[in-house]
């Protein structure tokens, strides 16, 4: 149950009225509720699955609170962390290991191997289990209390506009939400609504419409060269971005219209003029939870090395960023690719900022910013490739040019449905450049006559029933 499709408006619009109609003091069984039949509606094997690791890290909470500043208190908390993490890892990451161990042994005689598991990753468990380890986390290092309402903390891992794609909620931001006293309000409502609205623009008119040519280059790759590759080297940053945002914003609207808010992944990532700021403006909850859990905690235990703690914790963080994102040597080298780069702005700011103090400050920024994003656009070749041989083929043709047809553009089919997604993402850019220069772009809509504000409204409607049947699926999806 996708939010771009008829059914997710059927649910939602159930789940909106029930929420709304039940007494405050029971809505959390509401949530709990519409966030199992959510899940029975992907699997119904599933919802045991996440009930069961529910019930685990609900105990181990508890466990780590009862015990704290006693002898058991290490023992409970590694055991939940090595649980949570093995869980993750056995059905992630254990057919790389094998397929990887079995390449080893195919250098021994008779060429022994490890037969592979017949698994399914269950949808959502990257992201609830990177919650799951950052309450136990905060539990053991006592910023935080375990949740005694069973109930309430089955509906922080498994709250269905975040199940699937995230964000990766944090529980201290979560919690005190349910026990607040939410009441209707139709601007939030509103607020929500056109929230979900233009996060269903960016997907389905930006991201459905653009998907297409990044799909045909990847899927026959070594049928193109040149100027295709250069298309899609910048044209997977738009896509990806238009897709994942898209996701985001109607989880965030959804979360909205029940009074809830959960944290945002974006902050107008392509207005980066670094990769450093890069990385605090996309995938903000994860990046962000690295940074607590996995960066800070290491300089300051090994703050005696100086900067080489800082170094190898940003390796550590994009390591676990990198796999975070699948089982597949792409993805480690997606990791140490934005390690690296950001190792050599940590190595190069002070020389950085002389040569940027030379030039116009606007000239300096826009070199930044289009650095930045040329950057994301190669780093996005490891995420979309199969293999790193892919990788290396996009590369090293990215300039080799068909003579005797140098601008063969098949891989974009629909052209005028290319149109519209570029022309959506104009629109999404010239939105996000307001508001960086400090425009309430959101306000300045709402003070508009009533016929400019719902025209846009219906503009929006249409386009998005327009191209509503194409490549309904998500990309973090799969993560």
């Amino acid at each position: 149950m996708l939010f771009n499709t008829f059914n997710y408006f059927i649910f939602f619009s159930s789940v909106f009225v029930f929420y709304y109609l039940v007494a405050v003091r029971f809505r959390w069984v509401v949530l709990l509720f519409a966030s199992l039949l959510f899940i029975g509606a992907l699997s119904p094997s599933l919802i045991l699955f996440s009930s069961l690791f529910v019930i685990v890290n609900y105990f181990f909470g508890l466990g780590i609170q009862k015990h704290l500043k006693k002898p058991k208190q290490k023992l409970i908390f590694w055991t939940g962390i090595i649980i949570d993490i093995g869980i993750l890892a056995f059905f992630k990451y254990i057919n790389f290991i094998f397929e990887n161990l079995n390449y080893l042994l195919s250098w021994l005689p008779d060429s022994p191997s490890v037969p592979y598991l017949s698994l399914i990753l269950p949808v959502g468990i990257s992201y609830y289990t990177f919650q799951a380890l950052g309450y136990l986390i905060r539990i053991n290092r006592g910023a935080e209390k375990a949740e005694k309402h069973i109930g309430i903390f089955a509906t922080y891992l498994l709250f269905f506009p975040k199940f699937l794609s995230g964000p990766v909620e944090r529980s201290n931001h979560f919690f005190p939400q349910m026990y607040s006293k939410i009441v209707f309000d139709g601007n939030t409502v509103s607020m929500g609504l056109r929230l979900f609205l233009w996060g269903l623009f960016k997907k389905v008119v930006i991201a459905n419409n653009l998907a297409g040519p990044v799909q045909m280059v990847y899927g026959n790759l070594h049928e193109y060269s040149g100027l295709p590759l250069i298309i899609v080297l910048f044209l997977q940053a738009i896509y990806l971005y238009a897709d994942f945002s898209g996701y985001t914003d109607m989880a965030l609207g959804s979360a909205k219209m029940l009074g809830i808010d959960i944290i945002d992944n974006f902050n107008r990532p392509f207005l980066s003029k670094n990769v450093t700021e890069f990385w605090r403006r996309w995938h903000i909850s994860l990046s962000s939870w690295c940074n607590d859990f996995i960066f800070a905690p290491f300089i300051v235990k090994y703050r005696k090395m100086g900067s080489k703690a800082a170094v190898i914790g940003i390796f550590l963080a994009f390591f676990v960023i990198g796999i975070w994102h699948g089982a597949k040597w792409t993805y480690v080298m997606l990791g140490v690719f934005q390690g690296l780069a950001i190792i050599y702005e940590f190595y190069t700011k002070r020389k950085r900022k002389q040569i940027a103090a030379k030039l116009p400050a606007r000239l300096a920024g826009f070199f930044g910013i289009t650095a930045t994003f040329v950057f994301f656009g190669f780093s996005l070749v490891l995420f979309n490739s199969d293999s790193l041989h892919e990788s290396w083929y996009f590369v090293v043709n990215l300039f080799s040019f068909d003579i005797d047809n140098p601008f063969k553009l098949n891989m974009i089919v629909d052209r005028t449905g290319f149109l519209v997604g570029l022309g959506g993402f104009a629109l999404l850019m010239i939105k996000e450049i307001m508001q960086e220069s400090g425009v309430d772009v959101i306000n300045l809509f709402l003070k508009q006559p009533r016929y400019i504000r719902w025209t846009g409204y219906y503009t929006i409607l249409v386009l998005v029933y327009n191209f509503s049947q194409m490549n309904e699926t998500f990309v973090y999806l799969q993560f």
